[in-house]
Parts: C-alpha cells; sequence; structure tokens
C-alpha cells in the first residue's frame, strides 16, 4: 500500500488541502473530492465530533447523504456508533465487516437500507496529536463497490484528513500572536484542557487552576481576548506571568472554546505587586480607597499611594483612565489570583 501511486498522490494532494484551503468546510469539501477521485463511493460525509454534546457536525457532503444528514441528526447516533466501536482510534471498517448485521443497526434498518445503499467504509478521525476531530463515511449503492483495498486506502488517509480539520491547530495559528508564550492549552466548553500544538502544558493551565477559571471568567464578559498578571509561588519568591486568552469559541460547531497562553510579564513599568492588584480591583469595579485597602489587608494610606503610582506609570489623567489602560494592557492582577499559584510544568 506504501508504494501505491495513487495512495501517494491522495496522500499529498490531502495534505495540500490542510495548508491551502481556508476554512474547515471548505477543506471538507476538498478532502471528498480529492477522495471521489480515487474512491468509487456514492455519497459522503465528513464531519466533526463535539464530544462533550455527543453530536457529529457535518462539514461536507457529496452525492445522496440526506439519509446520513437525518441519521446523525438522531439522539442516539453517537451511542450507536460507540457501541459499535466507530468512535474509538481503529482503522476504517466495511460496512460487511460491522458486528452486527446491517438490519439490526439503526443507522442501515432505518436510514441506509432504505434509501437504496447496500455498502460503505466509515471510521473516526483521530489526528496526529491523537485527538478525535471528527467522523468520515463513505456510501455505495453496490454492497461490493467498496472493496478491501479501498478500505485500506481511507485507512492510510484518515490521519491526514483529521490534521486537516483539528481546530487546534488553526487555535494553534491564531495564539502564535502572542510571540512570547512559553505555555498553552486550549479550553473546553465543559472546562476541560487540551494540548495547543507547538506549546507545552503547565500545571498552571489543569482544567482546576485558578489562572484558568480566571481567564474563563473573564472571557464569558465578552471581546475576542483579554489579558492579566497571574503571581506563582516559586523556590526563589514570588514571580509574576503574563496571562492571555483568546476566544476561539464556534458554539454552533464543537466545543473547543478559548486558546489560554503563559509569557514572562513583559514591561511592568515600575509597577509594584500592590499597584497591580490594586488595579486589578479598580477593574473588577471596587473603586474607594476604604473598599480597596479592606479588600487588599492594607492601610488605606499605603492604598492611596498604590493609586497615585499606577496613575503615574499608565501616563492616566485620572483613575478612571488608570483601570481602563489597566485592563486594555494587562497591567493588573484579578482580584481572584492575589494568592499566588504553585507553579511546574505537567
Amino acid at each position: 500500500m506504501k508504494c501505491d501511486p495513487a495512495l501517494l498522490r491522495l496522500q499529498e494532494e490531502l495534505a495540500g488541502v490542510g495548508t491551502m484551503a481556508e476554512g474547515l468546510n471548505q477543506r471538507a469539501r476538498e478532502v471528498l473530492e480529492a477522495l471521489g477521485r480515487i474512491l468509487p463511493f456514492d455519497a459522503g460525509w465528513l464531519a466533526v465530533r463535539d464530544p462533550e454534546r455527543r453530536r457529529h457536525i457535518p462539514l461536507a457532503t457529496t452525492g445522496a447523504a440526506e439519509p446520513l444528514r437525518r441519521y446523525f441528526e438522531s439522539p442516539g447516533a453517537d451511542a450507536e456508533l460507540e457501541h459499535l466501536g466507530l468512535n474509538s482510534a481503529q482503522r476504517p471498517v466495511l460496512a460487511s465487516e460491522l458486528p452486527v448485521p446491517l438490519p439490526e443497526i439503526c443507522a442501515w434498518g432505518e436510514y441506509l437500507l432504505p434509501a437504496g445503499f447496500g455498502g460503505g467504509v466509515a471510521g473516526a478521525l483521530f489526528s496526529s496529536t491523537g485527538r478525535h476531530v471528527g467522523f468520515l463515511s463513505l456510501l455505495a449503492e453496490d454492497p461490493a463497490r467498496l472493496s478491501l483495498a479501498d478500505r485500506q486506502m481511507v485507512g492510510a488517509v484518515t490521519r491526514v484528513i483529521a490534521d486537516d480539520l483539528d481546530r487546534t491547530q488553526e487555535i494553534a495559528r491564531i495564539a502564535r500572536i502572542v510571540g512570547t508564550a512559553e505555555a498553552g492549552v486550549v479550553v473546553t466548553r465543559g472546562g476541560d484542557a487540551l494540548s495547543l500544538p507547538g506549546l507545552p502544558d503547565d500545571r498552571l493551565l489543569a482544567p482546576d487552576s485558578p489562572i484558568l477559571a480566571a481567564a474563563t471568567h473573564e472571557l464569558s464578559a465578552g471581546g475576542p481576548y483579554t489579558a492579566f498578571l497571574a503571581p506563582v509561588a516559586g523556590p526563589d519568591g514570588e514571580r509574576l506571568l503574563r496571562v492571555t486568552a483568546l476566544d476561539c469559541a464556534l458554539p454552533d460547531l464543537d466545543h473547543l472554546s478559548a486558546a489560554v497562553l503563559l509569557s514572562s510579564p513583559g514591561d511592568l513599568r515600575s509597577l509594584t505587586p500592590l499597584d497591580l492588584r490594586v488595579l486589578g480591583h479598580m477593574v473588577a469595579g471596587t473603586t474607594q480607597v476604604p473598599a480597596l485597602a479592606a479588600a487588599l489587608h492594607v492601610n488605606p494610606r499605603s492604598t492611596t499611594e498604590a493609586l497615585r503610582r499606577a496613575q503615574v506609570a499608565l501616563d492616566a489623567p485620572d483613575l478612571t483612565a488608570a483601570a481602563t489602560r489597566a485592563l486594555r494592557t494587562g497591567l493588573r492582577i484579578p482580584p481572584e489570583l492575589s494568592r499566588p499559584a504553585r507553579t511546574g510544568r505537567r
């Protein structure tokens, strides 16, 4: 199979889709077109999977794929795929290889056989990073039309297809605008933290970390991004890290929500940790000196001096402007991060 000229051409063409085509839907269409030039199928379906909602969202179809659309919209579709082993990281299977007679499988008995399809090949799409990206199904009216050799060819390109459609790759490209990033994750709708291609993970970005909670909370208020500073406890005492969160949510498509990145703090403009905490509380809505002093457990005089330093450092005409500039530049420590987190790579 490795030396098959048709397979080599297909692999090369599919790899080009991932680098040249714009947008997931366009890439999915080009994937099906490339497969259609090599494989003898009558209808095709290419979808991404949202594991948190356990549903498949179509990106592209070809041929008479309406029965597949109706099946995947049914509430039990994902559970049936799980039962048949089709959501697992294994080679694609021919319809004739399924462990249950086709009429006894909901997808076939209620949707595909009545529509005139007698055979096909299908399988889950797992990327090179191991993420379950989606599902591919190719159908034929003649049960014998798609052969074992066709199934082997599909199996040889599923990883390339998954990489073409893996949105964490897109998110990683967006995240590169933060050129100083040292670690990062992709956060899901449900609060899980997935690896971000090209960057290491960090314990500070574990699903239960206060830094991740603060980042997702701030993004939930709206806006394409947010940035702030987080104190971190290390062997040499407290230090600061810059946290940048980028909204990447496409809620009608999948569960991927945001990229959260860690980097060096950058120029702090001589602001002290107390100054940065004062600015964090001001951005959060606490503006009066007595309330700020009480929240920070310092005396009012120290709070007033911190406000003055912050206003000068941010070249702000008043405290309202100082809070606005702190929000824009990320020069602040949010109130929920007053205690330094423990550091360490995972």
